[in-house]
């Protein structure tokens, strides 16, 4: 995890008071990239600390999105208010989130029932009705219209030869009238709880947004499925049979279940180059774009046929 901001103790308790909750002790949380994380052991309980690298507005939809889930009583991250009802304060010009912790592990290696598990409970996210005023983004934070952000840029002229060309594949194969609706964007095995065999909660809904339920479907799987740098299709088939016992997924989604997978595994190639090239330039992780680009390929060469009777038949 990248720390953005190091907090000191006295940080931790001036936060803290806040909330008047009094500190026992704090540790970083070695999970996330995005922002700042700690978890705060407390007189009354343990809790998660978040200070937010993302804009304050982004920040307040995450908070709505995850009341949002609590009247659902979707299996998710709840908030703890502050003494006067607000949901967030701030610190250091950071946005601040406080959570109760969650108990549960993160498991990397997950058998045909866990990843049935968060098939289910995926799908459940999906059919999660939206207010009629929404307030999530209506793209992927790192979806197609992101690309240029990093192409003719001149640093890796190959890679952006490369995204180049995966962004007319993608353009001219997305079919239109696919299924929109609430995802969680970023749906890898860490951002997953299980206690025992069983799954806990959802974690880290920083992508959540209105978009095509396919392509969460195909984020997870890259996130969940992978082996080796191919998508694992007897686990992914595992993952599908738990969603559709929820959500039938239609003709035209199933035959692009293998193209969004792709599209998953550019547009974190694209983020990745983006964010430590570009935006936070960090040498020695410059090229981790290169572990997606070669998944996306190798997903690109798995004959549709083939793919489709292994996942569906």
């Amino acid at each position: 995890m990248m720390q953005y901001i190091k907090l000191q103790k006295s940080d931790i308790h001036e936060i803290m008071r806040r909330y008047a909750l009094e500190t026992i002790g704090f540790e970083p949380i070695a999970e996330g990239a995005g922002n700042t994380n700690y978890l705060i052991k407390t007189t009354r309980g343990d809790y998660a600390l978040t200070l937010f690298e993302i804009e304050k507005s982004r920040a307040i939809q995450i908070c709505d999105l995850l009341n949002l889930l609590e009247e659902f009583k979707f299996p998710a991250t709840r908030i703890q208010r502050l003494p006067n009802g607000s949901v967030m304060t701030s610190y250091r010009g950071k946005s601040v989130l406080l959570k109760p912790y969650i108990i549960g592990d993160v498991k990397k290696n997950l058998d045909e029932n866990m990843l049935h598990q968060i098939g289910e409970k995926l799908a459940e996210l999906h059919e999660i009705p939206l207010p009629r005023s929404t307030f999530l983004p209506e793209k992927h934070p790192y979806g197609l219209h992101t690309f240029s952000r990093v192409l003719k840029k001149g640093i890796d002229p190959d890679y952006e030869r490369w995204l180049e060309g995966k962004y007319a594949l993608l353009k001219k194969n997305i079919p239109e009238g696919l299924p929109y609706g609430l995802t969680h964007g970023d749906l890898f095995y860490d951002n997953v709880l299980f206690d025992g065999d069983e799954f806990k909660a959802m974690l880290d809904f920083e992508e959540a947004a209105q978009y095509y339920k396919i392509f969460d479907i195909g984020m997870a799987l890259l996130g969940i499925c992978l082996k080796d740098s191919q998508i694992a299709l007897d686990k992914a088939r595992s993952l599908i049979k738990g969603y559709q016992k929820i959500r039938m997924l239609t003709t035209q989604e199933k035959e692009s279940l293998k193209l969004f997978i792709e599209y998953a595994a550019i547009s974190t190639s694209s983020w990745r180059f983006w964010k430590y090239n570009i935006d936070t330039p960090i040498a020695e992780i410059s090229m981790k774009y290169m572990e997606m680009v070669k998944i996306a390929n190798n997903v690109g060469a798995v004959p549709n046929r083939i793919f489709m009777d292994v996942i569906f038949n």
